[in-house]
């Protein structure tokens, strides 16, 4: 069982140490996030007391609206009031004219709750409005009722609005957003070091390391971010316990290990599984199929060059390519050139990208790269040529080599892989059907 409270276990909850003890006499409503405080304690509730409906909110909001003034108690998926924006899901007390009398946010209607608290007050059953429904009908305005119109409210005299969250939660989130964002970017620059630290004969899968690595990173950022956080809270809450008792609050109390899995971590995870899958396709059969074919490329133009080739003097500079993007702004990329003559012409041709690259320009200032080179050409066809370092030794070595390697073991890697996946998928699909079993027959 587990339980509906965040920082409440099993345990707490059959000792009825949380504000969730359902009592038939006094029935409470709760919106279905369960707002509290910084000592766990539930703020925002709507209950029946004697005869008349009683709302509470943050910051010891305390509203009494009389039995005789509530004409009907409705929720919402989206509702407006006049002249203002659309808002989304809230509980709505109408007056006997359907004005709001109290509006309070979130999604309270869940299991019966708000009915059993109208029935004690004596009071109609809730209605439910979305969009399209008839009973929404009524509360758009005359002449333009059409099935999705979002219904409209009016102001009632004395409106008020319950505080479903407490004060200063907007400088909490920054400090949330702030605090995973540190982390995040601190584990996943950490995990991407050691595959910059690589030689590039690493080839492609020095990118694949340094794409996992930061991955890793940023997962382990974002559980240290978590830590961080919980530490945080629960040393508030114990301080602010140690305050109202006078003296030391058990610290073993405020900071015991979470035992319950958040859901949001196992979607992360199954997120990052599937993101390992297609990466072990694009680098596994991926890439090695395109070091193979692109090996076998250059390994033709090299023997038609050595076999064939004539060898002249020339130049390698930056011939710039201008083009437009998708939105029409002007780009401009710098291509290697070889700069040479060939049967008493001056040749430019674009450089080969043998082993991977072409040969590189000056990296500070591409446009005046002017670097001699010994240039091997066919005399039938001047456009196929190369410089003379790029046909020396074997096409296949450094990172072409280590490409081969990594796309033949990450293709290995895919079957075991994919059959994990499976095998977890269909345990997954059991958990759950086991988990509603349990529900059905409990």
């Amino acid at each position: 069982m587990r339980s509906a409270v965040a920082h409440w276990g099993t345990r707490e909850w059959r000792k009825n140490q949380d504000d969730l003890v359902r009592d038939p006499t006094h029935p409470q409503a709760f919106p279905s996030m369960y707002p509290m405080d910084l000592m766990g304690r539930i703020r925002v509730k709507l209950a029946a007391e004697d005869g008349n409906l009683v709302a509470y909110g943050f910051g010891g909001q305390h509203i009494v609206l009389p039995h005789q003034s509530i004409g009907s108690v409705v929720t919402v998926t989206k509702f407006r009031l006049v002249n203002g924006i659309t808002h989304p899901r809230a509980l709505l007390i109408l007056d006997r004219d359907d004005r709001v009398l109290l509006r309070a946010d979130g999604l309270w209607e869940t299991y019966g709750e708000v009915a059993r608290v109208c029935r004690a007050a004596n009071l109609r059953q809730p209605t439910h409005l979305y969009l399209g429904s008839s009973a929404s009908r009524k509360y758009q305005p005359a002449g333009r009722r059409r099935a999705l119109q979002t219904p409209r409210f009016h102001k009632a005299p004395g409106y008020a609005k319950l505080r479903v969250r407490p004060r200063g939660r907007s400088l909490r989130i920054l400090a949330l957003i702030v605090t995973f964002s540190v982390t995040m970017v601190l584990g996943g620059s950490l995990g991407a070091l050691p595959a910059a630290a690589l030689p590039e004969w690493f080839g492609a899968v020095r990118t694949l390391f340094g794409i996992i690595g930061a991955v890793l990173g940023i997962a382990a950022g974002a559980w240290v971010g978590a830590a961080i956080w919980h530490v945080w809270v629960d040393a508030v809450r114990w301080a602010g316990a140690s305050l109202a008792a006078g003296g030391l609050a058990p610290a073993g109390r405020f900071f015991a290990r979470r035992r319950e899995h958040e859901g949001s971590w196992l979607v992360a995870a199954n997120l990052s599984l599937f993101a390992l899958l297609v990466a072990l396709v694009a680098w596994g059969p991926g890439v090695g199929l395109a070091s193979l074919a692109h090996g076998f490329r250059d390994s033709s133009l090299v023997a038609s060059l050595r076999a064939d080739g004539v060898t002249t003097r020339g130049l390698l500079v930056d011939v710039p390519d201008y083009g437009t993007d998708d939105h029409g702004n002007p780009t401009v990329n710098d291509v290697s050139t070889l700069d040479f003559k060939a049967n008493g012409k001056l040749v430019e041709a674009t450089d080969p990208s043998i082993g991977g690259r072409p040969l590189p320009l000056d990296a500070d200032d591409p446009i005046d790269t002017s670097v001699p080179e010994t240039v091997v050409y066919l005399p039938d066809d001047p456009s196929v040529v190369a410089a003379k370092q790029q046909i020396t030794g074997s096409v296949w070595h450094g990172a072409p080599t280590a490409n081969l390697i990594s796309g033949g073991i990450l293709t290995l890697a895919l079957p075991p892989y994919v059959l994990y996946l499976v095998l977890r998928i269909r345990r997954l699909r059991f958990q759950r059907a086991k988990g509603l079993v349990e529900d059905l027959t409990g």
